[in-house]
């Protein structure tokens, strides 16, 4: 999607260099000397982002049940190493050396789920924001065209950009934030669980 926002400054001739001389531009549509968008290269950016949409919408429909079990799987993991963490700290009849295994073993695993879970959160919600960006740029280019198919086409209505998986919730950054407020609910219910 950052290639296609460059290709839509680009697309107007002269090219603009910003976001805000493309606004400029925009705003004064259809005064004499005011550059022009080019027709077909915004049909090609607009084909391009339909193109990122629909593969957006196969990755939800052919990796959303791996999406589904990966988020669940790492709050399992989360919420276990955790427990496990505060377990051994707290317990007295564990050698030093496997007590210092034990708690190195739990924090990379606990580590790793984070961050895995974390990067595929980012990448998605990174993704659709710059699609949401890309729709905004399209926009302020359709001053720019004469009536016409290229006009025609910025007018298609695109949803929203998101992976989602299955359907249960979108992959996103509001996604790893319910999942570790959950890990650290949980955690706190088993803690005060009596032994």
């Amino acid at each position: 999607m950052g290639i296609v926002c460059g290709h839509v400054l680009r697309s107007t001739w002269p090219p603009t260099c910003s976001e805000e001389s493309l606004e400029e531009l925009a705003t004064r549509a259809g005064q004499p000397g005011v550059a022009g968008a080019v027709g077909a290269e915004v049909r090609r950016i607009q084909r391009a982002r339909l193109a990122l949409h629909r593969c957006a919408r196969l990755c939800s429909l052919h990796f959303g049940p791996a999406l589904l079990l990966a988020v669940l799987g790492d709050f399992v993991v989360m919420t276990c190493c955790a427990y496990w963490l505060v377990c051994v700290t707290t317990e007295a009849h564990y050698q030093l050396a496997n007590k210092s295994a034990l708690v190195l073993v739990n924090a990379f695993s606990l580590s790793n789920a984070l961050c895995r879970q974390l990067a595929v959160c980012w990448a998605c919600s990174s993704a659709a924001e710059r699609a949401d960006r890309t729709r905004l740029l399209l926009s302020r280019l359709e001053p720019l065209l004469r009536s016409g198919p290229a006009a025609d086409v910025l007018r298609l209505p695109v949803d929203r950009l998101c992976v989602s998986a299955m359907g249960f919730y979108n992959i996103d950054l509001q996604i790893f934030v319910t999942t570790v407020s959950a890990a650290v609910a949980y955690l706190v219910i088993l803690i005060q669980i009596p032994t």
